[in-house]
């Protein structure tokens, strides 16, 4: 009804060959998974005549602990022969699939497609409504 997105769980399984540091490589994915909900959900600079309005961390806001779901996070069993000690990379492997995976789950879940960053509740809220005049016609 008013198109509030909340993340009830996020599951993510890497690819990264060996795990050569497990505590690293964990904290990694977290905190790309960190930086992907922020991405997905509530960064955005706020544009005025080519000045941005929320310049600062008080009005730009970045996800903290209290907006992280429960994250459950595995890491694929294979060996990369080229890398090191049989590791491949794990930079932003993370982040990368979580706006298409909130995006599909939103769809999911209300019928509506969001295609652009951030996802608002105005803007899930506005594509619900599109929606049921479309219903009504």
């Amino acid at each position: 009804e008013t198109g509030q997105v909340r993340i009830l769980n996020y599951v993510s399984v890497s690819d990264c060959g060996t795990v050569i540091n497990p505590i690293g490589a964990e904290g990694q994915v977290e905190g790309a998974i960190a930086q992907g909900i922020g991405y997905t959900l509530m960064e955005g600079f706020v544009l005025e005549n080519g000045r941005i309005l929320n310049p600062n961390f008080s009005d730009y806001r970045i996800p903290t602990v209290a907006d992280m779901p429960p994250l459950k996070r595995e890491f694929a069993d294979s060996y990369e022969p080229t890398g090191p000690f049989g590791a491949k990379g794990l930079g932003e492997l993370g982040m990368d699939p979580v706006a298409p995976a909130i995006s599909n789950a939103i769809y999911d879940a209300c019928g509506v497609r969001i295609r652009d960053l951030p996802i608002t509740a105005e803007k899930v809220w506005r594509a619900l409504q599109a929606r049921a005049a479309e219903e009504r016609r």
